[in-house]
């Protein structure tokens, strides 16, 4: 019997509804006509001007897109332009993805802890509800993990409540770890069992600076740093051989874009390939007029992604330089006796500041307050408490780990990709202000 995987009910109606005047406007802005480059287009005789584009992205940009994942991602089967929608950035096509797949109420489970916009990118517009599966930080890379969804996904169906997705961050953000292929089929095997689409969020995928590959990587990692450092290499859900067997192949769908690994946040592109599904391409299409890059930022990217040798120059660019500044801030942190969990990819690195934590509170209490004596007696409210004053009267901005949904108070999440003086300066002075602020 054939499987039925339905889309949200919008999803469903846009999709079924005929549209034909603003489809023959869509042609016509796809299509236009030049004299030596299109000479079959279409002459444009009713609109001003047809340099709006068009809203899934032009034919030259989504060829670009595709043949980029054909070459890194290594996909099983060729990424065909027709299976890619360009929006106007990674935060679009997550609220256009989950505006087609979920109805208002619907689940979305994604790993604590995670990046904490992803709340509202699935619930202003769709009013899906992102439910943390607290994961600890230990086990993001391994398989025993499922028990952490499937007891989620019960407490949710005792509830009444549908799970719907599941954003899959790989490689993870904040943690910076990339999953292990067991790790990631054993998610997605979960995800068939319970009839769950995956979007699997690949928006650091070039941006793995230590793999299993990397050379002489022991010598500048510690031992004594008691978090786990296993390296695994990044593999694209779209490089399985063994996809199938793993899960319907129509519940996957992948996002990626300009902003990370190509550090371009402002020029607002991305893009998600739906190689086996063309119902969400189809409904994609239908609501892209509220998503879409103009005309110009299109031919930008295009022209971008078109230097092969280019980008693969560039890449290795941002490769050298996330490991020069990730050795440099490991370093700084062991030195300080800092703990923090070790990272692979992306640009950040989470931080135990339990210690630190401590030493604050005790150095800021409240009238009525007793002093505390052990880090298990922190709680988020005087993580929260400390990172307003770091902002207000440090100076220094950095993301607690309760914006964060970490599993316990203590953590950050620092940012290290910039440079390594103006780094440095902020480091020193946060540690600084957290010995020795005090309101007393």
């Amino acid at each position: 019997m054939t499987r039925n995987f339905p889309l949200s009910s919008s999803t469903i109606e846009n999709i079924s509804d005929e549209h034909a005047s603003l489809d023959a406007i869509g042609e016509a802005m796809a299509d236009p006509y030049h004299p030596v480059k299109n000479p079959n287009g279409i002459l444009n005789l009713g609109i001003a001007d047809l340099e709006y584009g068009n809203p899934i992205g032009s034919d030259e940009l989504r060829k670009s897109v595709s043949a980029l994942v054909n070459k890194k991602f290594n996909p099983d089967s060729p990424i065909d332009p027709s299976m890619v929608v360009v929006t106007n950035g990674v935060t679009s096509a997550i609220d256009k993805l989950t505006s087609v797949i979920c109805n208002p109420g619907d689940a979305v489970l994604v790993s604590e802890p995670y990046y904490a916009s992803l709340v509202t990118d699935v619930n202003l517009i769709a009013k899906a509800v992102v439910h943390g599966v607290p994961v600890p930080p230990s086990e993001i890379q391994s398989p025993s993990q499922i028990k952490y969804y499937e007891s989620k996904y019960n407490e949710l169906s005792t509830l009444g409540i549908t799970v719907k997705a599941i954003i899959l961050c790989n490689p993870h953000n904040p943690t910076g770890k990339i999953y292990s292929r067991p790790a990631v089929e054993a998610i997605l095997e979960f995800a068939n069992k319970h009839d769950i689409f995956v979007i699997s969020d690949e928006i650091y995928a070039l941006s793995v600076y230590r793999s299993p590959s990397t050379e002489n990587i022991e010598s500048f990692i510690d031992s004594s740093n008691s978090h786990s450092d296993e390296l695994y290499p990044f593999e694209s859900v779209l490089s399985f051989d063994n996809l199938n067997e793993l899960i319907d192949p129509r519940l996957i769908v992948v996002v990626h874009g300009m902003s990370k690994d190509f550090c371009m946040n402002g020029f607002r592109v991305g893009w998600i390939i739906s190689p086996f599904n063309s119902d969400i391409i189809k409904a994609l299409a239908k609501i892209s007029p509220f998503s879409y890059i103009s005309a110009f930022t299109d031919r930008i990217v295009t022209n971008l992604l078109s230097d092969e040798e280019f980008i693969d120059s560039f890449t290795n660019t941002v490769h050298q330089n996330l490991l020069q500044n990730y050795i440099k801030i490991t370093t700084f942190l062991l030195e300080k006796k800092i703990p923090y969990i070790p990272s692979q990819a992306g640009h950040f690195v989470m931080i135990d500041i339990r210690s630190l934590i401590l030493v604050w509170k005790n150095n800021n209490l409240k009238p009525g307050e007793s002093p505390i004596s052990s880090i298990k007696d922190i709680t988020f409210d005087d993580e929260y408490q400390l990172w307003i004053a770091s902002i207000k009267k440090g100076r220094i901005y950095y993301s607690p780990g309760v914006n964060i949904k970490a599993n316990e108070p203590g953590w950050i999440r620092l940012i290290f990709s910039q440079p390594w003086e103006p780094l440095k300066l902020g480091l020193e002075g946060l540690l600084d202000f957290f010995e020795n602020d005090s309101s007393v």
